[in-house]
């Protein structure tokens, strides 16, 4: 598997080498007492009382850097211990990691990676996350580029005798690990109905998310 450390990665793993063995303990326990918080801030401003050793600013890099492997080693589908052999090649490996990790500090970090991604409640948010955003194309960004075309008589040098209004919808999404596009042109009464379709997905949102809660079912996505 090719695997690559991104380089806002880099401060997470460097505190977590340096982290002292008492810390980590805090932290592997309070991670496995923790609620599941989907995102990584949430997930460090709760559990901060139970590792007090460690500060709210290495904390937080920490976790964003367990939360990208967890993600990306869900999505990926590579057994545990591959995909850790993989994750210390790649660290072995980054261009942003300088100076680089010496044979005793790899040997650490790779015991604590071990004992790190095994956490049953990060576990639980990463297939939260993969089954959220399972589907043949995954939603980027999208925008809307609106203007005037105006409308030609059988002169071309004429001055048009008047002009129509377009809104062009771009929706850019990921298909098959590819980055793709497409555009749809509407009008003013297809931008109403559009609307009118998003406020309605938005009000059953808030109509399931009470129901998870009257449930006492976490949320776990976003």
């Amino acid at each position: 598997m090719a695997l690559q450390i991104p380089k806002d990665s880099v401060p997470g793993i460097i505190e977590l080498t340096d982290l002292s063995e008492p810390s980590v303990d805090q932290l592997t326990v309070a991670l496995n007492a923790a609620p599941k918080l989907s995102d990584s801030d949430d997930m460090a401003a709760n559990i901060a009382q139970g590792v007090p050793s460690v500060s709210m600013a290495q904390l937080s890099k920490i976790l964003d850097t367990l939360y990208g492997l967890y993600h990306v080693r869900e999505f990926s589908g590579v057994e545990p211990a591959e995909f850790l052999d993989d994750a210390m090649e790649a660290i072995v490996e980054s261009p942003h990691i300088e100076p680089r990790l010496k044979e005793p500090q790899l040997a650490l970090l790779r015991t604590r990676l071990d004992k790190l991604l095994k956490i049953e409640t990060l576990l639980v948010i990463a297939k939260a996350s993969r089954l959220q955003r399972d589907g043949e194309r995954l939603y980027c960004e999208s925008k809307i580029l609106s203007d005037i075309r105006p409308v030609f008589g059988e002169d071309p040098a004429a001055r048009p005798p008047g002009a129509v209004i377009t809104h062009t919808l771009k929706i850019a999404y990921h298909e098959k690990g590819k980055h793709q596009d497409f555009h749809l042109v509407l009008d003013s009464i297809d931008l109403g109905a559009l609307k009118d379709v998003i406020d309605r997905a938005l009000v059953k949102d808030e109509t399931l998310r009470s129901l998870l809660k009257d449930a006492n079912l976490p949320e776990l996505g976003l």
